[in-house]
């Protein structure tokens, strides 16, 4: 689709556009056979991807969503029928903070009269650990901001499953050994699977589903989003076949995962997080809720499947290529 200027289509505008969840939602509502009039909210509008949005009809607005700059946010979201809101955790490592950019988002839609408000969030995991993983504290912040939006007006939760990219970070993924190897360093049991996603790609998907599909366009629910459940053994052996790679799995229990983390220098915040995350192989990444049936139906509804991380390497070449 060309991307419309007609007042009669909605306007959905995207914060985060030239991030990579945003951005997916873009390119995705691009590909929509619906007229969608988008603009995409940045702190910078001049960079190159920026640029690009502008390239194909997007209005690309800059906003600092920090509070005290509510004026500001609530300018670049008027005339809104749809917002779709994402926090970004890992630039400031504060959960208070993050809730309370999330709140002031969510304030601003309801502000200007959004009738859908979709927001990138993620499981509360204290809640339903019943407090024994504790230190999630940026999937908790999240969950906080839907609870408050779902208070507000109608929402969606459109949530991420795991990246498929982390794999190329030192902490999560696998490292390679002097003699041309690769060693993955865990404490998951290499049996558990987590829900990857090919964000750039697919995580827009969901999301352009949320707002065309009847079941959720009014609100109300969450939707998750993946690609396929997969272990660290299966994502091994799929590097192995892929990219011609020699792995090693090395499984460590908690306590020697958090002093393999302590060794590497990482911050304390860091390390409980990381530690934490052990919480997937006792309850899974989102406790199971994805594999009800109305989540079935999202994935026969979705205008195309998502890349499995097969289909992912085979596009991306240049990904731990070897």
């Amino acid at each position: 689709m060309v991307v419309t200027s007609d007042t009669s289509a909605p306007l959905v505008v995207v914060v985060g556009a030239t991030g990579v969840q945003g951005g997916s939602v873009i390119s995705n509502l691009v590909q929509s056979d619906k007229p969608y009039r988008l603009r995409g909210v940045t702190r910078d509008v001049s960079k190159p991807a920026a640029q690009k949005l502008k390239d194909l009809g997007v209005e690309v607005v800059s906003a600092n969503i920090v509070v005290g700059n509510e004026s500001a946010v609530q300018e670049a979201f008027k005339g809104a029928h749809v917002v779709f809101g994402v926090t970004k955790f890992f630039e400031h490592k504060d959960s208070f903070r993050e809730i309370a950019e999330g709140k002031l988002m969510v304030d601003a839609a309801k502000a200007v009269g959004a009738k859908l408000f979709i927001f990138s969030g993620l499981p509360a995991v204290t809640k339903l650990s019943g407090g024994k993983f504790s230190h999630v504290v940026h999937f908790d912040s999240k969950a906080e901001v839907v609870e408050y939006a779902r208070s507000q007006l109608p929402t969606v939760d459109v949530e991420a499953g795991y990246y498929m990219t982390n794999l190329a970070s030192s902490m999560l993924g696998p490292e390679k050994q002097p003699d041309g190897t690769y060693r993955w360093t865990t404490q998951w049991d290499p049996a558990a699977k987590f829900p990857l996603i090919d964000t750039e790609a697919d995580y827009g998907l969901f999301v352009r589903y949320a707002i065309e599909s009847p079941e959720y366009s009014t609100g109300g629910g969450t939707i998750f989003s993946y690609a396929e459940h997969a272990s660290h053994a299966h994502i091994a052996s799929t590097l192995e076949k892929v990219r011609g790679v020699s792995m090693n799995i090395a499984a460590l229990d908690p306590a020697a995962y958090r002093a393999s983390l302590e060794q590497a220098g990482l911050p304390a915040t860091a390390i409980e997080i990381l530690g934490d995350l052990l919480y997937v192989t006792e309850y899974g990444y989102w406790f199971g809720q994805e594999l009800e049936e109305q989540q079935k139906r999202v994935r026969a509804g979705l205008a195309r499947q998502p890349r499995t991380f097969e289909e992912f390497l085979r596009a991306n070449p240049d990904f731990f290529a070897a």
